[in-house]
C-alpha cells in the first residue's frame, strides 16, 4: 500500500486540490505534524473517523521505522501543518524509511510557500538556491558561506529562505551586512487575508518593517545577490 505525500494549503483552505481531497477521504491513516491542524483540515473537508499518527519533527527520525511498519499494509497520507511535506518541514525521514522498506511513495502536489513566492517576486527565478530557515545562532556565518558558494558560479540569481516574524528584521540587517544593499522580495501571510508582497532594496524594506510595531505571519524572503 502506498504512502501519499500530500501538499495542503498554507493559508486559504480553498487551495486544496481535488486529488488531495480524494486521497485524504479514502486513506486509512493520516500522519501529521500537528494533530489540531490536521483535524481542522479534515473537518473542513468533511472527512471523519481516520486513524491519526502524530509525527512531529523532534521525534520523526526515531519513530519513522515504527510508523513505516504500522502503515505498510495500509493506504496512508502524510501531511504537515501547511504546505508540502519535507520542504523545510517534517517528512523526509519517513519517506526515506518507507522507500527502504519497499513502500511505494506517491506525491500529491499542491501549495508550497517556496513556489508561491518565486512565482510573484517579479525577478529572475530560472535557477535558485533554497536554504530553508537560517539558524538561530551564527546567521552571519551562515550567509557568508552562502555568498562564498554562489560567488563561484554566475547562474544562481536568487536565494530563498524562510524566517520567523520576530527574527526577520535582525536577519535582514545581517543579510545587508553580508551582501550589501541588494534587491529583496518579502512575502508575508501568503494566500491569507492580509497577505503582503514587497520588492525593493534590503535597506528600504528593513526600514519599513522597523517602523511597524510588530510583524506577524509566515515569511518567505528571496534575495538576488547577482543583480544590482
Amino acid at each position: 500500500m502506498p504512502l501519499f505525500v500530500v501538499a495542503t494549503p498554507i493559508g486559504n483552505l480553498e487551495d486544496i486540490t481535488e486529488r488531495a481531497k480524494k486521497v485524504l477521504s479514502s486513506a486509512e491513516v493520516v500522519i501529521c505534524e500537528n494533530k489540531e491542524r490536521a483535524l481542522r483540515l479534515l473537518r473542513h473537508l468533511g472527512v471523519r473517523s481516520k486513524k491519526i499518527i502524530y509525527l512531529p519533527a523532534p521525534v520523526e527520525k526515531q519513530k519513522s521505522e515504527k510508523v513505516a511498519e504500522e502503515i505498510k499494509d495500509k493506504d496512508a497520507v502524510l501531511i504537515v501543518s501547511a504546505g508540502t511535506p519535507a520542504i523545510s518541514d517534517p517528512g523526509g525521514y519517513l519517506v526515506r524509511t518507507c522507500i527502504s522498506k519497499g513502500i511505494k511513495v506517491i506525491p500529491i502536489p499542491g501549495v508550497s510557500a517556496l513556489t508561491c513566492a518565486l512565482s510573484v517576486c517579479g525577478m529572475p527565478t530560472n535557477r535558485y538556491l533554497f536554504v530553508g530557515f537560517p539558524p538561530k545562532n551564527g546567521r552571519e556565518n551562515f550567509f557568508r558561506k552562502i555568498k562564498e558558494g554562489i560567488e563561484k558560479f554566475d547562474f544562481i540569481p536568487a536565494v530563498v529562505f524562510f524566517e520567523s516574524p520576530h527574527r526577520v528584521i535582525d536577519t535582514l540587517i545581517i543579510v545587508k551586512k553580508v551582501f550589501g544593499d541588494i534587491p529583496l522580495f518579502f512575502g508575508r501571510e501568503m494566500t491569507k487575508l492580509y497577505e503582503e508582497y514587497i520588492l525593493g532594496k534590503i535597506g528600504d524594506i528593513t526600514q519599513e518593517l522597523q517602523k511597524r510595531g510588530s510583524i506577524k505571519g509566515e515569511i518567505t524572503v528571496i534575495i538576488f545577490p547577482q543583480i544590482e
